[in-house]
């Protein structure tokens, strides 16, 4: 299909109807041959760049949950011809204002357009994680790392949608490396801006996510050690009751303790008094209190 007067572009909604068109054909370029047979075989992201040539495919959406579950695009690139296969009539419709003249100008101009179509989605992002900070500040519990793992989760799986479109920005002006006005070219330009963009604000999320991980995780830590301490003085204080509990608790013929008229009191007196002691004791060391406590949150305040 001639989309411009000045170079021609071919458009084809699978690979199947590609495979159709040129079994029709006696000959084609050995690099089609090549992209064909790579697309046959790969469900995934790759680029290969020759002299004057630029093919292969980019993922243009993954369900975060399910990733086997994706859209892409495929792309051959030449001085005189752009190949896409799976490219939607929309970003096609918005080709127009470019004014391309030149397959490259084309191909730019359809990354450009379709990284445009990300930044909603990134903020929608932005907002369900401003909406987890402030449910997660001074509220930390045992589904907190759940939830900052599935933040995680969403903002690698726009990294990873990203960094594809990032390694086209370089391996353009490699294939196309006797064009030395490339960057000059509006398209090219402006999916370089976008995608520099684009992974500046992943970047920014991603050490959001981190310190949400950090805190959470020294939270844990922290209330982990406050079990540790409360079953440790629970040991400690418990120790005399037990330590004496079982000299009483001896079989032995010849117990005095036994026979004494006020032995019952004052083994119970002593049990009390060791206890209360060691309590004491640790009580003034500054050994019962808690290794942490949380931020409360702050309350409006009342007219």
């Amino acid at each position: 299909m001639e989309f411009n007067s000045q170079f021609t572009w071919h458009r084809y909604p699978t690979i199947s109807a590609y495979e159709q068109y040129v079994s029709h054909l006696v000959e084609m370029p050995s690099f089609q041959l090549d992209w064909l047979n790579e697309l046959r075989t790969k469900d995934m992201n790759f680029t290969r760049t020759e002299l004057d040539v630029l093919y292969g495919s980019i993922v243009t959406w993954q369900n975060p949950v399910d990733r086997s579950d994706r859209r892409s695009i495929c792309y051959y690139v030449s001085e005189n011809e752009l190949i896409t296969i799976g490219l939607s009539e929309h970003i096609v419709s918005l080709i127009e204002p470019f004014k391309t003249s030149t397959p490259f100008e084309a191909f730019y101009a359809i990354l450009a357009l379709q990284m445009n179509t990300y930044f909603t989605g990134i903020d929608n992002f932005e907002t369900e994680l401003f909406s987890r900070q402030d449910e997660l500040r001074g509220s930390i519990n045992e589904n907190s790392l759940d939830s900052i793992f599935g933040l995680r989760d969403t903002i690698e799986n726009w990294s990873d949608l990203i960094v594809p479109f990032q390694e086209l920005i370089l391996a353009g002006p490699e294939a196309f490396i006797r064009q030395t006005d490339y960057e000059e070219v509006l398209s090219f330009r402006l999916a370089e801006k976008r995608v520099a963009r684009l992974l500046m604000l992943i970047e920014h999320y991603q050490k959001d996510i981190e310190v949400l991980l950090d805190l959470s995780t020294t939270v844990s830590n922290f209330r982990g050690n406050e079990i540790m301490k409360a079953l440790t003085i629970f040991t400690a204080v418990a120790t005399p009751m037990m330590a004496l509990g079982a000299i009483w608790g001896m079989n032995f013929k010849d117990m005095p303790e036994l026979d004494w008229k006020y032995g019952y009191a004052a083994s119970l007196s002593l049990i009390f008094l060791t206890t209360g002691g060691i309590f004491y004791w640790m009580k003034r060391r500054g050994w019962l209190g808690a290794l942490v406590r949380m931020p409360e949150k702050k309350q409006k305040q009342k007219k």
